[in-house]
């Protein structure tokens, strides 16, 4: 399992067709999202998401490892200690 500062990268492959984008979206407290190649070994890029921002990742990036660290401590005004993330992708 790759493992980077505590997170666990993964590759979204639940999906029929990869010719779809992934979009996220993330509410409540930041985040860092981490983005990395088509290979485990490739070293993931830090993208820091507030409340609101959205990620799409389409194309040939399309199978990326990708991930979030772990949360600091924190409290936002609307989720509390909490982070909600909404994932939407094409499904057949």
């Amino acid at each position: 399992m790759n493992r980077a500062r505590g997170c666990h990268l993964h590759q979204d492959r639940n999906e029929q067709d990869f010719g779809q984008p992934i979009v996220s979206v993330s509410l409540g407290l930041p985040a860092v999202f981490l983005f990395g190649g088509n290979e485990r070994s490739d070293r993931p890029k830090k993208v820091y998401l507030e409340s609101g921002d959205v990620v799409v990742w389409g194309g040939p990036a399309r199978l990326a490892f990708h991930g979030i660290a772990p949360l600091a401590d924190g409290e936002h005004p609307l989720t509390g200690r909490a982070r909600f993330n909404l994932t939407f992708r094409r499904a057949l």
